[in-house]
């Protein structure tokens, strides 16, 4: 077999992998064996290793035509940022899966048997979407996360869960029909949806501009940006605690990695200033108001939720600063994605063992953790290095790209919004660590909140901290942050991958 052939067959199998998960636990009624879920994850992990090793070892993408036609052709394209957010997914993947598995342990017939079906399937369609050469397969990916999330975050049929999923539903349907919209219009002008023949034909058409911008204004709602947010911090705060660190982690990264390759690997020729500044300008609107809300957030998975609204608006900084010619910007945004990924994803996880452990869903749930669940504790504390921007970290290393773009391009009106969203970040994660390092009697003295998907009724008092053994669960998500920890020590390999087919930049325009 020549070399060409076993890197398309591994490419095949990254995407086809997590699908046999999804057919071998609908033969198996929806349940899903630890032994099945380990063969699947590390079926799907070697293929991703071999993937990164042989993309990174050439230096160059590595394309795939699957299905020709007429101006429409099915190809999948492994280049710098493509293989980042497959590793990313993987990654995460593999421990919300780990994660899964010991909650069904703990409770066999707790999970609902869509779940792992529907979760290997939206792991299929995430791998689809971030090796998609062109527009219609990312569209028809992104319709499939779309509707798989929504369905995992309504799985356990309660109200205040359905009514989240059918809210995330909604936005997702006003955001396809105005991608579609542009997608028609883009088909129009060029005859053509392929990434790599966009930018040529959008550019030789008055009304390449308008295209872009809509489907740029469909990408932002399914981000989605604020102020086009408010769908986001229902759905994730209510979905199942093996739900929401994919929601928050990676799900969140699909419109971010298409919206990129569209406007800066397909058609930078169209980006023009004022689009780039306002949309960094939307950024920081982002920043600001979701850390803002969650330093006042009495939720501890809503507070989570608003995080990820504010850490969106960072990646967000990314569009001005590529536009003003700064390849900096790049690796710096890209590499602050995989980087925020990882720690949400811990950060969730860590949360929801210690908000189960409580028996409460407020952030009065974390007073004292660290006494019952001090691995738990230790997750969210290295998580926090990173959304905060603390070396030595992979959030660290992304931030301080992009201060340095921000220097070398001139535009230092977005350093502020960086610095202060980085103290605002550590306001709402010290709050939370403050707390796990207290004494239990200060929950006596708090009012209780509503229930959060997962955790049940709030009672009147803290329950007696019990002897639970080791604990799995809080060791996948230190596992999970420390991987921060090793992108900040190392994060040459990560960047000379990304710097794969990373769009060229010819100064400030």
């Amino acid at each position: 077999m020549s070399e060409l052939s076993l890197a398309a067959g591994v490419l095949v199998l990254v995407v086809a992998g997590p699908l046999l998960g999804a057919v071998l636990a609908v033969a198996d009624h929806g349940h899903a064996s630890s032994r099945l879920v380990g063969l699947v994850t590390g079926l799907i992990a070697s293929a991703v290793t071999v993937l990164s090793v042989t993309v990174a070892g050439s230096g160059t993408p590595l394309t795939l035509v699957l299905l020709a036609g007429p101006g429409l052709e099915l190809t999948l394209v492994a280049d710098g940022l493509a293989v980042a957010m497959v590793v990313m997914t993987t990654i995460v993947a593999i421990a919300v899966a780990g994660f899964a598995t010991s909650e069904d342990r703990e409770s066999p017939q707790a999970r609902h048997p869509r779940f792992w079906p529907v979760w290997f399937a939206l792991w299929s369609a995430l791998h689809l979407l971030f090796l998609a050469g062109d527009l219609l397969t990312a569209y028809l990916m992104l319709e499939a996360i779309g509707v798989a999330g929504a369905a995992l975050v309504s799985l356990d049929g309660r109200r205040h869960t359905l009514l989240a999923a059918t809210r995330y539903l909604y936005a997702e349907l006003v955001a396809s029909m105005t991608v579609l919209a542009g997608i028609a219009l883009i088909w129009h002008q060029t005859g053509s949806l392929r990434f790599a023949e966009l930018g040529p034909e959008l550019s030789a058409h008055p009304e390449g501009w308008l295209a872009l911008g809509v489907v740029t204004a469909g990408l932002l709602l399914k981000l989605p940006l604020a102020p086009v947010h408010l769908w986001l911090p229902a759905a994730h705060a209510w979905a199942p605690s093996a739900v929401s660190p994919i929601l928050s982690a990676v799900v969140v990264k699909s419109a971010f990695a298409v919206l990129i390759r569209l406007w800066f690997l397909a058609s930078p020729g169209l980006v023009t200033r004022h689009g780039a500044q306002l949309l960094g300008s939307l950024g920081v609107v982002a920043i600001v108001w979701g850390s803002v809300v969650a330093l006042r957030s009495a939720h501890l998975k809503q507070l989570i939720a608003y995080s990820t609204v504010s850490q969106l608006g960072f990646l967000m900084l990314l569009v001005p600063l590529m536009q003003a010619g700064s390849a900096d910007a790049w690796r710096g945004g890209v590499l602050y994605a995989v980087a925020h990924a990882l720690a949400k994803a811990a950060l969730l996880m860590a949360a929801a063992v210690i908000a189960e452990d409580a028996e409460r869903p407020d952030v009065e749930a974390v007073i004292g953790a660290v006494t019952r669940r001090p691995l738990a504790v230790f997750a969210i504390g290295v998580a926090a290095l990173s959304l905060v921007g603390l070396p030595p970290s992979g959030g660290f290393v992304g931030k301080w790209y992009l201060l340095v773009a921000s220097l070398r391009t001139g535009q230092w009106w977005w350093l502020p919004p960086i610095l202060v969203g980085s103290l605002l970040t550590a306001g709402y994660l010290l709050k939370l660590l403050k707390r796990a390092f207290a004494t239990d009697d200060l929950a006596t003295s708090r009012p209780t909140a509503s229930p959060v998907a997962g955790v049940g009724a709030a009672p009147e008092a803290a329950a007696e901290p019990a002897d639970v053994g080791f604990d799995a669960r809080g060791a996948l998500a230190l596992a999970l942050a420390l991987v921060t920890v090793v992108i900040g020590v190392r994060p040459a390999a990560l960047l000379e991958l990304i710097d794969i087919g990373a769009p060229l930049v010819t100064g400030g325009g």
